[in-house]
This record gives structure tokens, C-alpha cells and sequence, in this order.
């Protein structure tokens, strides 16, 4: 395994990353290097900035482009494979679907926040499918290669675009599918929340959907498949859910609003997968993110 110190200059195997952040997050902090993970609490790990997908319809080409970042100390430019999946709107990956693969040529940036971009990746996602899809996006090299589970928010190889805008109208229930899945290989409870995105990551979450944080909280309640209450509702709720190795559980989320978002607005939330007993950032193993807009945005 490559060193977790990508300043350690007696390694030079690549180190490589999907950087979710090219500037520092804070005064006298670093880009994107790899080696912060878990994800710091401030960055929106539902919306990497280095996956950049095209106008999506479903069962039209859809074109995908990755930026890579290798972190190592070395001289070589390193030959990486990019691998890109898609699902249904999904709280962590179990089964994602293949979308496509291409290889990539990473020279070391050891003194900048550099990056290199794949090739425009094509592909036909089925016209079948929802009109929001999940996309997730792993790099490896056989020097530097990815863990199996999809982990986003752990793996530096591993990143995610999962943000998705739902029109809804005040006083009109609106149902949004969702589906939370066990990246992990081995059975187990599991902490189900959803709710308003705090102060850490409202700015990242407006960015990346193009909207302005609107301050209108929705009222929430989680149903099963079937339309059975699971939570009673509230702005935030949570439940507990039981997932096989690499299974998934089909919910509903029933959403309302009391009052209308203006034009150019959205209110933010999310849904977070915790490991069991979890309560703190790193304990989170899936994550997606809702932006409610207007109906006619």
C-alpha cells in the first residue's frame, strides 16, 4: 500500500485521488490531496467537483468527464484506469451499474493542485431508468489500487455525484424514491437520517446545484415500498434498517412544504447511511443530497 503521507518523499508509487476540492477549504489549508479521508465535515461528499457529467435523458448518450490527481512522489507519469458506474437514487453503492471505463495518464503534482481529465466517456444509461441517476466514479493503478467497496467518503480512489433537484409545490405531497444499500461485505444495522444540510455544507451543496439557499424547511416522513409510515413526520427524521452484505431496502420519501420557493432557490437536504452506532463523520458510509426547487424552475 502506498503511504498515507503523500509528503513522504521515500515512496514513489503514485497516490492518487478524485479530488472533491482544488482550493483549500480553509485559510492555510491544502487542495485536495487524498489523503483527508474520511471527508472533512465541510465538504459536500454526495457532489464531487471532478466527476462532470452532460445533459442527462434517460436513454439518450449521457458523457461523463473525471478529473485524477496523483499525489505521489515520484517522476513517472502514471497510466490509471477510470471506471464510472451509475444507480438509482441511492444512500451508498452496493450493485451499481457499469457505465464505462478509459484509462488516463496522471503526472505527479507535488506543487500544485493539478489534475488531469479523462477523455469524454459515453455512454447510454437505459431509458428505463429514473430520471435522476447516481453516479460514481473510481480510479485505480495496479501500484495504487482502490478498495472493492464503494466508499466515497473513506477511499481517496472512490467519489460520487448523488445531488438531485425535486420540484415541489406547496401544500402538494410530493414522493421521492430512495434506496439505502450495504457497501460493505459483511451484514449489519444501520442509522437512517434525512434531513436540512447544516452550515457546513450549505454553500458547497447551493454551488454545485446552481441554486441560492431559500431557509424554507420541508416536513419529512420516510415510507416503506408499500406507502407504510416508517418515521412519524418532522423536519428531521431517522430510523433504523437492517441490510444484508451488499443488499438494499426500497423507501419512499414523503415530502411537503408550507410555503413557496422563489425562482433561483432551493432548500437543501440530506440523506446520511451511518455504520452501526455511528454519531459521529466518519461513521458515514452513504450519503445523498435533495435540493427542493420550484415547479416551474
Amino acid at each position: 500500500m502506498p503511504p498515507e503521507n503523500p509528503d513522504d518523499q521515500s515512496d514513489t508509487r503514485p497516490y492518487l485521488c478524485i479530488p472533491y476540492w482544488t482550493t483549500p477549504l480553509s485559510t492555510g489549508g491544502k487542495w485536495d490531496t487524498g489523503a483527508a479521508r474520511p471527508l472533512p465535515a465541510a465538504v459536500v461528499s454526495y457532489a464531487c467537483q471532478s466527476i462532470h457529467p452532460g445533459p442527462y435523458t434517460p436513454g439518450q448518450p449521457l458523457d461523463v468527464i473525471v478529473d485524477v490527481r496523483n499525489s505521489g512522489n515520484g517522476n513517472a507519469t502514471a497510466i490509471a484506469t477510470v471506471v464510472i458506474y451509475w444507480a438509482d437514487p441511492t444512500i451508498g453503492f452496493a450493485k451499481p451499474n457499469f457505465f464505462a471505463a478509459g484509462t488516463i495518464a496522471v503526472a505527479p503534482s507535488r506543487t500544485g493542485p493539478s489534475v488531469a481529465s479523462t477523455a469524454k466517456l459515453t455512454a447510454v444509461i437505459p431509458a428505463t431508468a429514473p430520471a435522476h441517476v447516481c453516479l460514481l466514479a473510481c480510479v485505480s493503478h495496479s501500484q495504487d489500487r482502490a478498495g472493492t467497496a464503494c466508499d466515497p467518503i473513506h477511499d481517496r480512489h472512490w467519489a460520487q455525484r448523488n445531488l438531485q433537484a425535486v420540484a415541489v409545490a406547496p401544500g402538494a405531497p410530493t414522493i421521492v424514491p430512495l434506496i439505502a444499500a450495504n457497501p460493505l461485505t459483511e451484514p449489519g444495522d444501520f442509522r437512517f437520517s434525512i434531513g436540512p444540510v447544516d452550515e457546513r455544507r450549505i454553500v458547497g451543496v447551493a454551488q454545485a446545484s446552481g441554486t441560492r439557499p431559500s431557509g424554507i424547511r420541508a416536513r419529512l416522513r420516510l415510507l416503506d415500498e408499500a406507502g407504510a409510515a416508517v418515521t412519524d413526520e418532522g423536519a428531521r427524521i431517522e430510523t433504523s434498517v437492517t441490510l444484508e452484505p451488499l443488499g438494499q431496502k426500497s423507501f419512499q420519501l414523503l415530502v411537503e412544504l408550507d410555503a413557496d420557493i422563489p425562482m433561483g432557490q432551493g432548500a437543501a437536504i440530506e440523506a446520511l447511511l451511518s455504520r452501526p452506532g455511528g454519531q459521529g463523520e466518519n461513521d458515514v458510509i452513504g450519503s445523498l443530497g435533495l435540493v427542493l426547487v420550484p415547479p416551474d424552475r
